[in-house]
Order: structure tokens, then C-alpha cells, then sequence
């Protein structure tokens, strides 16, 4: 989180130890990244009562 090593399962706590008044997390991965690790941050904030909010990068293969 951050450039900083956080257990998976002690993310949510730790956002809300960082962050005490977010409600929200937003979750920005690179495209060739594995679904599996994504899913299970995502559902770690679920626990933690914490809503997601993805970032995506709009497709630039328009012009081609």
C-alpha cells in the first residue's frame, strides 16, 4: 500500500489505522496483472466494511 509491504488479510485495519475517515479504497492495477490477487483485496475490503473503486485507463486502440 503505498510503496509499503501490507498482510493481505490486515489491509483493511491498516487502511483504517492510516486513514480513520475513508469510507472508500481505490484499486488501480496494471492490465497485465493476475485477476486472483485483485479479487481478494477487493473482498478484503469488503470485510473491512470499506467500499472499492477501480481505476481503469481508458482503451487507446481507437485509432487504430
Amino acid at each position: 500500500m503505498n510503496d509499503q509491504k501490507v498482510n493481505i488479510h490486515q489491509l483493511g485495519a491498516e487502511i483504517k489505522r492510516r486513514f480513520p475517515q475513508s469510507t472508500s479504497v481505490y484499486v488501480k492495477a496494471d492490465k497485465a496483472a493476475p485477476w486472483d490477487p485483485i479479487a481478494q483485496v477487493i473482498a478484503e475490503m469488503g470485510e473491512a466494511k470499506l467500499g472499492v473503486k477501480i481505476v481503469t485507463k481508458p482503451d487507446d486502440s481507437a485509432g487504430r
